[in-house]
C-alpha cells in the first residue's frame, strides 16, 4: 500500500472552520446539506434550498451534487453538474464554506455526531395561519367581554372623531 492509497483510506470529512466541526460523510448514503430539518447539514438561510446538495460517495471519489433550485459555489464558480471532490476542495452552501478532506483533522475539531432525523417530512410549504381561521385550531380565538374590547374600542373612537369632527364643521 503506497502512501496515496492511505490518505484515500482516511476517514472522509467536511470541515466548517467556523464552527470548528468536522461531518463525517456516510459510506451507505449521501451526506445531504439543506435548509430542511431531514438534512445531515441544516443551513438555516434564505439562500439555501431545502434539499441544497448532497455528497455522494461513487466508487473511491466522493462526488459533490448540487440537488436545490439555488446556487451551490466551488471554487468561486456556480456548481451546475456534479463535481469531483479532491483532498482540500472548498465549496459554499449560502454563506458556509465547506473543505473536504481525508486527512488528519485540524486541533481542536469538533466531530459533529449524526442526528436522528425523521424519515419522511411533509413537502407542503409551510402555511401562514391568523386567528380567526378555520385551519388554525391551535390558536385559541377570543371569548366573552375580551373578544368584544376591540369593537367597542374601534366604536368609541369613531363616536368621538365624528363628534370632534362635527363639532368643528359646526363653527
Amino acid at each position: 500500500m503506497t502512501m496515496t492509497d492511505a490518505k484515500i483510506a482516511g476517514t472522509p470529512y467536511l470541515i466548517h472552520a467556523f464552527e470548528h466541526k468536522a461531518y463525517p460523510i456516510p459510506a451507505d448514503r449521501p451526506l445531504s446539506i439543506g435548509r430542511e430539518t431531514v438534512c445531515d447539514i441544516t443551513v438555516n438561510e434564505v439562500a439555501v434550498s431545502r434539499h441544497h446538495a448532497e455528497v455522494r460517495q461513487e466508487g473511491e471519489s466522493f462526488v459533490l451534487h448540487p440537488v436545490g433550485s439555488t446556487t451551490t459555489v466551488m471554487n468561486s464558480l456556480p456548481v451546475v453538474a456534479p463535481q469531483a471532490l479532491h483532498e482540500g476542495s472548498t465549496f459554499m452552501v449560502g454563506s458556509m464554506k465547506f473543505v473536504f478532506t481525508r486527512e488528519r483533522l485540524p486541533v481542536a475539531m469538533k466531530i459533529a455526531t449524526p442526528m436522528l432525523r425523521p424519515t419522511s417530512v411533509d413537502d407542503r410549504r409551510p402555511t401562514l395561519t391568523f386567528p380567526g381561521q378555520p385551519n388554525a385550531p391551535e390558536i385559541q380565538q377570543p371569548s366573552g367581554q375580551i373578544g368584544k374590547l376591540p369593537l367597542i374600542m374601534l366604536a368609541t373612537v369613531a363616536v368621538i372623531g365624528g363628534a370632534a369632527y362635527w363639532a368643528l364643521a359646526v363653527r
